[in-house]
């Protein structure tokens, strides 16, 4: 038996040595950083459109914990968290939703009240 090994095939094209530079792996990496900075700058500018539109709406916090939810799992890979993670995240943001709607429900309805007896402090400033 002869360990011998005849025919041997060159090296690819791409193979670069040790002692060599490779302008590809350099290509490649400016690649896949400009495009995770372009899904991060496109979530960013969707968030800030979203949180615009959503201003004033009883989902005006958990719009953007949602955005920021998918972002990290669209870029990093959290297969390894538990689940309610950000479950409780979007629980969270709910409920601040919640209640600052039910706290300006409350406050608009002493609103006109207050209103009122404005009104009749500067009729009263008048009269004198």
């Amino acid at each position: 038996m002869s360990t011998e090994s005849h025919g041997a095939h060159a090296d690819p094209k791409w193979f670069v040595p040790p002692d060599g530079g490779d302008y590809l792996a350099v290509v490649v990496l400016v690649l896949v950083l400009a495009g995770l900075y372009g899904i991060v700058y496109l979530y960013a500018t969707f968030d800030r459109w979203a949180e615009h539109k959503a201003q004033g709406t009883p989902l005006a916090k958990t719009i953007p914990t949602l955005l920021a939810i998918a972002l990290i799992y669209e870029i990093f890979p959290v297969d390894h968290f538990n689940p309610l993670l950000p479950v409780s995240a979007i629980l969270i943001a709910l409920m601040a939703d919640w209640s600052r709607f039910h706290l300006k429900v409350k406050v608009g309805d002493d609103a006109p009240s207050d209103r009122s007896s404005d009104a009749a402090h500067k009729g009263d400033a008048a009269d004198v």
